[in-house]
């Protein structure tokens, strides 16, 4: 007889990503792309906190569940790596601070942006970077499909604009990935000096 509960340590891993899908879900609610999103105008004008919030807010119900959907396919691949809620929070946070400031300083043609496409591409790459126990060959694939995502996406047209109904800015999905190896490498050298410096804390 299966024990009450039985199913909460296939369920522990995920609880992280369903507070960050929650909060995906609670700004959309809370006022949406209008409040949140990345506007450089208001950016301008003050309002910095939409470098940030422009990353969590989504143009419609369409764009939000098909970013649910990507974030649940990236933490399928790469749970051991991003499911710790503290790594997570990191990589999301560095990844999506790139990518508002990526498009504020060196995209200054996009005047409005708003969804999570750019930090889901970190997450991913971050995922590659962090994932030390799996082999060569894996990461290297996945590395490999990752830029010939990033390389083609411009000329390809899978049709994610229409479902949307705005233009996909391919910039942001660079930048989230850059944001993600960067985000990764550096957890892995805080990480590395905790453990050099914890023999030396414990005396």
């Amino acid at each position: 007889m299966t024990e009450p509960w039985a199913w909460r340590p296939l369920l522990r891993p995920w609880w992280a990503v369903l507070l960050l899908g929650g909060l995906w879900c609670v700004l959309q609610a809370l006022g949406g792309p209008a409040l949140w999103g990345y506007d450089r105008q208001a950016i301008g004008e003050g309002q910095v906190w939409r470098l940030l919030s422009g990353q969590f807010v989504h143009l419609n119900a369409v764009h939000l569940v098909l970013n649910l959907l990507g974030l649940a396919g990236v933490m399928a691949v790469w749970t051991r790596e991003l499911s710790p809620p503290l790594t997570l929070l990191g990589m999301v946070l560095g990844s999506a601070c790139v990518v508002g400031l990526g498009l504020w300083w060196l995209v200054p043609e996009v005047g409005w942006y708003a969804g999570a496409s750019g930090v889901l591409h970190g997450l991913f790459a971050a995922g590659i970077m962090l994932a030390t126990r799996a082999s060569l060959g894996l990461r290297a694939a996945a590395a490999l499909g990752l830029l010939l995502k990033l390389v083609l996406e411009g000329q390809l047209n899978p049709g994610t604009a229409e479902l949307i109904g705005a233009p996909v800015i391919h910039a942001a999905h660079q930048f989230g990935a850059f944001g993600g190896v960067v985000s990764a490498l550096a957890w892995r050298l805080l990480r590395r000096s905790s453990q050099a410096a914890g023999p030396v804390g414990r005396g």
